[in-house]
């Protein structure tokens, strides 16, 4: 270890200055008109509609996960199939179908 630092260890994030902390907002509904659903970190969970003051690192975890959330509820409404990821997932079964396009507007 270098010398004049010492071993911190784990931070907790709900014991970093209040001045570093990020507003954040669950969104009320999703892509798709649904009630967007909970996210759930440990023991918090962060309800739709509702505004949260948390730490940065859990501010971030949050962003990420609603947009990652809404990147799912979109992907399932785009007509193109991804063929790379069909193909990809086909190739090294010994019964794999021929892959074939999926329309998104009939589901």
């Amino acid at each position: 270890m270098a010398q004049g630092f010492k071993d911190l260890g784990p931070v907790d994030a709900w014991k970093t200055p209040k001045e570093t902390w990020k507003t954040v907002m669950v969104p009320e509904e999703d892509p798709l008109g649904k009630v967007y659903p909970d996210i759930g970190l440990n023991s918090h969970t962060f309800k739709a509609g509702k505004t949260y003051t948390v730490p940065a690192e859990v501010a971030a975890y949050i962003l990420d996960r609603v947009k990652v959330f809404n990147r799912s509820c979109v992907r399932l409404l785009q007509p193109n199939a991804d063929m790379k990821s069909i193909r990809e997932v086909s190739v090294g079964s010994a019964n794999a179908p021929e892959a074939s396009l999926v329309d998104g507007a009939t589901i």
